[in-house]
């Protein structure tokens, strides 16, 4: 079962939920995560038990192994340079094994846990036992449902202007009703603005779910390549949704930040690529790697990036460089800015008087506004 860990700063919960298969991650967002006395000591011994899992790992799955070798090197050169002997917290430990990974790589995916409870110990797939995976299917199960499934709002805006904010992509199997739900409602609009400014990411699977509502059936969405098994997985727009498609005549914005990133900027890139979107606010994240949790210690556990999205219309993906969007604005004013770009549209196509003068009575209370709040 594919699982995920979107962003900390959204979605906190236990990094043991994400050990069972997939997860999304972000560094950045793993720095804003609220500071918490609970630490543990680590001794020498452990932390050179830490780097050599670390080391075998990135050899056997990392995307790409000839960075994986010079990941490999580096960690050797600081271990030789004493760069970690005074460290004695368990937590101060991995944020400096994250920072130099990233140094090295660039990849914000790579990253060090700590976890205070003992990480079981998987199969020899690496996989939890069958009882460890009902405990954290359960656990995900009530997370995601404190969360309200990620979604975070769903409002009619002045001129039959829908709006989503999503904060998350949680398990399809989990979220999948939620999403049909608030499609449902959405159906009726003229225009829609998905709001993306605050999710971290989350399960490619409910990317492909939501991209369904806006492609045709059976639409080829993205591939990824798994380095280790030498394999790629295709990814299609689903055969049939829960609910009625979104009329493919309509309108439909991305509202991005810094903050995008990860499975968020996978159903970005993908809308983007086939034309049926448009972006608007700031460049993304850019994290494209899928993650593979890796334990290598009773107590830490490493995101191990194994393979890599390949749009199989641009050939490539948004690593490094994140999602450039087609309006580029600053996130705080990119909702205003898409509700009036939506707005526009429809006045220049809308026949019936009476929708044409709400529509027109809509945009200038935008424009109303946006002229009181600069003065």
């Amino acid at each position: 079962m594919h699982t995920f860990n979107t962003s900390p700063l959204h979605f906190l919960k236990p990094l043991s939920v994400a050990i069972s298969g997939l997860f999304f991650i972000s560094a950045n967002a793993l720095a804003q995560m609220p500071n918490t006395k609970k630490d543990l000591n680590i001794s020498a011994k452990d932390k050179q038990i830490v780097i050599q899992e670390l080391q075998q790992s990135m050899s056997k799955k990392y995307v790409f192994p000839e960075v994986a070798d010079k990941v490999n090197v580096m960690l050797n050169q600081r271990q030789k340079n004493g760069e970690y002997d005074q460290i004695t917290s368990a937590r101060e430990f991995a944020k400096t094994l994250t920072e130099h990974l990233q140094l090295q790589t660039k990849d914000k995916h790579l990253n060090i846990h700590v976890e205070l409870n003992e990480i079981p110990v998987g199969n020899a797939n690496g996989e939890p036992s069958p009882e460890e995976k009902i405990r954290l299917d359960a656990e995900e199960r009530q997370f995601m449902q404190a969360v309200n499934y990620g979604v975070e709002k769903i409002e009619r805006l002045g001129g039959n202007v829908g709006y989503f904010e999503l904060r998350g992509f949680g398990t399809t199997e989990i979220v999948g009703h939620a999403i049909s739900a608030a499609m449902t409602l959405l159906h009726a609009s003229d225009a829609l603005i998905i709001d993306l400014r605050k999710n971290g990411g989350g399960s490619p699977q409910t990317v492909a779910l939501i991209a369904s509502y806006f492609t045709d059936p059976e639409v080829h969405l993205n591939d990824i390549y798994n380095r280790a098994e030498n394999k790629t997985t295709q990814i299609w727009s689903t055969p049939y949704t829960a609910g009625p498609r979104y009329d493919k005549h309509k309108q439909v914005y991305i509202l991005t930040s810094q903050r995008t990133f990860s499975a968020a900027e996978d159903l970005t890139y993908t809308l983007q690529s086939l034309k049926r979107s448009i972006t608007v606010g700031e460049v993304t994240g850019g994290g494209a790697h899928p993650v593979d949790g890796q334990r290598l210690h009773p107590h830490f556990m490493a995101s191990i990036p194994f393979g890599r999205s390949i749009n199989p219309i641009t050939k490539t993906n948004w690593e490094g460089t994140g999602v450039k969007p087609d309006i580029l604005t600053n996130a705080n004013d990119a909702l205003g800015i898409a509700h009036r770009k939506a707005l526009e549209n429809l006045l220049t196509k809308e026949k019936h008087p009476g929708k044409k003068a709400d529509i027109q009575r809509s945009l200038d209370k935008l424009m109303n506004e946006k002229s009181a709040s600069v003065k």
